[in-house]
């Protein structure tokens, strides 16, 4: 972090939006009204540690803020206090009524969020990188990419349910029903059908097996558990990497090594992340500490709250 030149007080910025909405004679209670957005900002959008933005002598202040940030800030809160504009995804977002998990609304408040975001980028002349570090913050904080892929793949799917229900076949291929004359049936043979396993064969071979609209299902069904176990093989080694360079460089956050410029930073959310996942598997965190020779794994990576 630069010296307290490139560095701003939180109350500028409340003070430019007390005038924008010209709330002068409500300022002692509007201000408390955007402390209390800033510090949802904080915690649930950028994840930040106010004790990195220190002053130049050193101190910790809570309202000092990069002077690069200042404008997205000031464009957020305005958002997050404005009732008067139906459909305000960011008002409700602030206000905790907005679920990310819901693939929808996570795309709906991207889009409400990301002209707040860029215009500075025009009218203030915040740097680009700034601009993208903040639109990169949002997207992970609010599931945004997750949920754009989500959305595709839903789409995708009722596609192929809809081009494929020719083929939504209950027909007992292979069945052999013997009439014993007395209007009684049995079978004399009951049709077999293979279960399809996708393991070391081609997409076109995985095709020419297909028969029934099911088969289709069961190849995306068995793909989807191996895309998960991989996955996690995945995260597993990441976590492993930073897990040894813990130790050797004694480091005591996850985030030591980054440059904070901005409040705003894509990878405090993926450490936040990966904290999630170690505490939702406690027993690849103890092995990967054991490995690592390592203790606090999850603490390390732990973001949120600080």
């Amino acid at each position: 972090m630069e010296e307290a030149t490139n560095m701003t007080s939180i109350n500028t910025v409340y003070d430019s939006i007390i005038k924008h909405y010209g709330w002068e004679k409500y300022e002692n209670s509007k201000k408390r009204l955007l402390r209390k957005k800033y510090a949802f900002l904080q915690k649930h959008l950028v994840l930040c540690n106010s004790k990195e933005f220190v002053d130049a002598s050193g101190n910790f202040p809570k309202n000092m803020i990069p002077i690069c940030d200042a404008p997205i800030i000031r464009n957020l809160l305005i958002e997050a206090v404005n009732d008067a504009e139906e459909d305000n995804l960011v008002y409700e977002w602030f206000n905790g009524n907005v679920d990310t998990d819901d693939s929808l609304k996570s795309i709906l408040l991207y889009a409400q969020l990301q002209p707040l975001i860029r215009e500075p980028e025009f009218s203030d002349g915040v740097d680009d990188v700034t601009v993208d570090e903040w639109l990169n913050t949002v997207a992970a904080a609010i599931n945004f990419n997750t949920a754009k892929k989500t959305l595709e793949l839903k789409n995708n799917l009722e596609r192929f349910r809809n081009n494929s229900l020719a083929l939504d076949s209950n027909v007992g291929f292979g069945d052999v029903i013997v009439n014993n004359g007395n209007g009684r049936r049995f079978y004399g043979l009951k049709g077999k059908k293979n279960r399809i396993d996708v393991h070391g064969k081609t997409v076109e071979e995985l095709l020419d097996s297909v028969c029934t609209q099911n088969d289709y299902f069961e190849i995306l069904n068995q793909m989807l558990e191996l895309f998960a176990e991989n996955a996690k093989e995945r995260v597993r080694h990441n976590i492993e990497t930073y897990a040894m360079a813990k130790e050797v460089f004694e480091a005591e956050s996850a985030d030591d090594a980054c440059e904070h410029d901005s409040i705003a930073s894509e990878y405090t959310i993926w450490y936040q992340r990966i904290y999630e996942f170690l505490i939702a598997n406690p027993e690849v965190c103890q092995d990967i500490e054991k490995k690592a020779k390592t203790t606090n794994l999850a603490d390390f990576f732990k973001m949120k709250d600080r």
